[in-house]
């Protein structure tokens, strides 16, 4: 199927929208038939077991409050049951400064935008809770995991205006890798299902460490947006453009791959020249 045409360095809605049409022709799997991180297995309905508690977070349904759990912590807890974790996805997309370019087709960051959306229209309409988390230079985006199509459309939203301010607002200096995943821990709650979207740019010394303490808490799966200079670096020397401004450099073969590998993190590799081809590391 064809996409809406863009200029590749902007993140589209219409596109981002047209993603859900894709994911209805290559067929929805059942979650009893192995979605990956955390959504696959049996439907459990409500339940009465507990999951687990966690602090309130914005967007949580004020219902699922426990009164006796939030007297003793003095902060507002919330129920969570095993049904509701085990079907939720969060979504992560990397918006720092390194993200915001590209040679060919569209730039990392738009690629990982659309790879999060068909991530999310396949969770969701599967029967899934689809979340979003933004991070950029200098700010977190943050919009709690919903049900149904409506929750996608908001994920979109947020993708558009998110990308929209990371362009206008580009900067040279950013947080690592590292401090982008301590983000997420300290966001979700534990067992929901993680897809982070990344070039995995300067990922930091304590890369390691924070990743490892996240899968602890969560099914992590890394989506590896690679430039195609990335894959199949040219020789010589090359003009590309980053955020708003053009500038000259060399490109090498790109380690994330393996990094990620020796880590032990489930990862997919996602061309950013081409809007549906995501395979494995």
């Amino acid at each position: 199927m064809s996409l809406p045409r863009t200029t590749g360095a902007e993140v589209s809605l219409d596109r981002l929208v047209s993603l859900a049409d894709h994911v209805v022709a290559e067929g929805v799997p059942g979650l009893s038939h192995g979605l990956a991180g955390g959504l696959s297995g049996p439907r459990r309905g409500d339940g009465g077991d507990l999951f687990d508690l966690r602090p309130f977070q914005e967007g949580d349904d004020l219902r699922r409050i426990d009164p006796a759990a939030t007297a003793r912590s003095g902060r507002p807890q919330v129920r969570s049951r095993h049904e509701e974790v085990e079907r939720t996805l969060m979504l992560v997309a990397d918006f720092r400064g390194p993200m915001l370019w590209g040679t060919r087709g569209r730039f990392r960051s738009v690629a990982a935008a659309e790879a999060l959306a068909l991530e999310g229209w396949r969770a969701v309409l599967a029967g899934g809770r689809v979340g979003i988390m933004i991070v950029g230079n200098r700010q977190v985006d943050y919009l709690a995991p919903r049900a149904r199509e409506t929750a996608m459309l908001r994920v979109a939203e947020v993708l558009v205006r998110a990308h929209t301010s990371a362009l206008a607002d580009f900067q040279t200096e950013h947080d690592s890798a590292a401090a982008l995943l301590d983000v997420i821990i300290e966001r979700i709650a534990p067992g929901t299902a993680v897809r982070l979207a990344t070039g995995l740019d300067e990922p930091g010394p304590d890369f390691g460490p924070a990743a490892a303490a996240l899968m602890r808490k969560c099914p992590l799966e890394v989506l590896l947006v690679q430039d195609a200079v990335e894959a199949a670096p040219p020789r010589g020397s090359f003009s590309a453009r980053i955020g708003s401004r053009i500038a000259k450099g060399r490109f090498g073969p790109s380690a994330s791959a393996d990094l990620l590998s020796l880590n032990g993190i489930p990862t997919r590799i996602v061309p950013a020249a081409d809007p549906f081809v995501v395979s494995a590391a």
